[in-house]
């Protein structure tokens, strides 16, 4: 007992009132203290008063303890968050970032007066971002921006706000928050970074080639430089300012480390030279590579430049690569030189290889054309009824392959070969309609239709060819 109590006899000092009939019977059974003198009525009301001021100390201090842990909490699932995020992409699906939201909802309603609103709104708006669900992202960051100019966090909810919107594919919005966020040391090279790749996606290349020659003046890490030397590439590229592109790949020549960067800018360079008709400097530039993407190019230069059996040498070499995409693409062409040279029975067993090593799209088209090929040889070899074989090869030369040369071959065929038979009007028709519709060649097209009038005047083809000039002339 505090010493100040100690002369207090609470017995001796509690005293009932007169009794009173109008009283309630609680009031008669209030016990009143009495001090004996001043000094101890002040010392007993000082220690009620300091047990007072303990239990709303303590009331507080639990309060704030709550509060407290709250955001620690927040802010600690937040940090764990970001460990799993890599140049502003998240690289594995993170429940730290739902724990984020949920503690932070957690302070702003049960504690709206705190001074860290603006904390649990940015790691709200950043933990959204990663989510994927740039909607409420931009709800939260931009009510910081909005209501909280001031906050330190402003430049980095700014730059969230920008990749929110970019990825929302709202460019314009995302250009001036990215503009905004840019204006604070933190992030002018950040920001600066991706306001070119948005120029880049609103084709707005002007601005990206001002923007990303600024960049290049500031002090960059290797990283930052390559990625805004690309971006440059591109948009010049895009321009068709070839020489520009070619200067930027050998300015990111010189800072590239590793060989595979070094294969995609040369890559990148001889696509740029086969797009300015630069065959013999492709050539050049190619001739020493052995690796076999760039002997696939090499060998496909030959093709353009109609050296094929420089092409057919290199592509049987690259077949035997084990990388089994070049591999198959290399039988793939062995396998269309031999279709156009009427080497079919080499180019069915090219696309038989080929079926064994390709996948996807590649592998698709091969047994799509083997199945043609054998086709046609079945209908090449046929004895009877060989005025419908040849017209069957006519229609699959023209529809399957688009081979419309040989399409037309195979049609005359037929109505010069076979002029009795019943399908050498249509056949006739086949080759009036392509030198009129796709050849464009007007005066074949005229003979053929008076051919057609002549020798077949009373068929459907015929009023068909009448109709289709009728219509032209007018």
């Amino acid at each position: 007992m505090p010493k100040y109590l100690k002369n207090i006899n609470p017995k001796s000092e509690i005293r009932n009132p007169p009794p009173k009939a109008d009283l309630p019977q609680a009031e008669k059974q209030i016990p009143i203290i009495q001090f004996s003198n001043f000094s101890d009525s002040l010392k007993y009301w000082n220690f009620e008063f300091r047990n007072w001021i303990l239990g709303f100390v303590l009331l507080a201090l639990l309060t704030n303890c709550a509060y407290f842990n709250t955001f620690y909490n927040a802010q600690n699932y937040y940090n764990q968050g970001m460990k799993l995020v890599t140049n502003d992409t998240l690289k594995t699906d993170s429940e730290y970032f739902d724990k984020t939201i949920e503690k932070c909802a957690s302070v702003i309603v049960k504690y709206p007066e705190s001074r860290y609103i603006d904390d649990a709104l940015f790691m709200m708006g950043v933990s959204y971002y990663y989510k994927g669900d740039y909607a409420r992202a931009l709800e939260k960051l931009e009510f910081l921006t909005t209501n909280f100019p001031g906050s330190k966090f402003y430049d980095d909810a700014m730059y969230y706000t920008g990749l929110a919107y970019y990825k929302s594919e709202k460019i314009n919005r995302a250009i001036i928050a990215f503009k905004e966020a840019g204006r604070f040391k933190y992030f002018k090279k950040r920001a600066n970074v991706m306001l070119c790749y948005t120029y880049y996606r609103d084709h707005n290349y002007q601005e990206l080639i001002t923007t990303a020659n600024l960049l290049l003046k500031e002090k960059l890490s290797r990283k930052e430089k390559m990625m805004i030397l690309n971006i440059l590439s591109e948009a010049e590229y895009a321009l068709k300012d070839y020489e520009s592109a070619l200067k930027t790949l050998n300015s990111i020549a010189l800072v590239a480390q590793n060989t595979d960067e070094k294969k995609k800018i040369k890559l990148r360079m001889a696509d740029i030279y086969l797009e300015m008709n630069q065959y013999e400097k492709c050539k050049e530039f190619l001739e020493n590579e052995y690796d076999p993407e760039f002997r696939l190019i090499l060998a496909n230069l030959n093709v353009r430049t109609n050296n094929i059996e420089d092409a057919k040498q290199i592509y049987v070499e690259v077949k035997e690569s084990p990388i089994q995409e070049y591999s198959a693409k290399a039988f793939y062409e062995l396998a269309q030189i031999a279709e156009k040279e009427d080497s079919l029975e080499l180019a069915i067993g090219y696309y038989d290889t080929l079926c064994t090593r390709a996948t996807g799209e590649l592998l698709t088209k091969a047994k799509v054309r083997v199945g043609i090929l054998r086709k046609i040889v079945e209908l090449s070899s046929k004895t009877e009824d060989i005025d419908k074989a040849q017209f069957a090869l006519g229609e699959l030369y023209f529809i399957e392959l688009k081979d419309i040369p040989k399409a037309m071959e195979y049609y005359e065929n037929v109505y010069k070969d076979y002029p009795k038979s019943e399908l050498s009007a249509k056949a006739l028709y086949a080759n009036f309609w392509i030198n009129k519709m796709i050849l464009k060649q007007d005066s074949i097209a005229q003979y053929l239709a008076e051919k057609l009038i002549k020798d077949y005047p009373n068929t459907e083809y015929t009023n068909s060819a009448l109709k289709l000039l009728a219509s032209k002339n007018d």
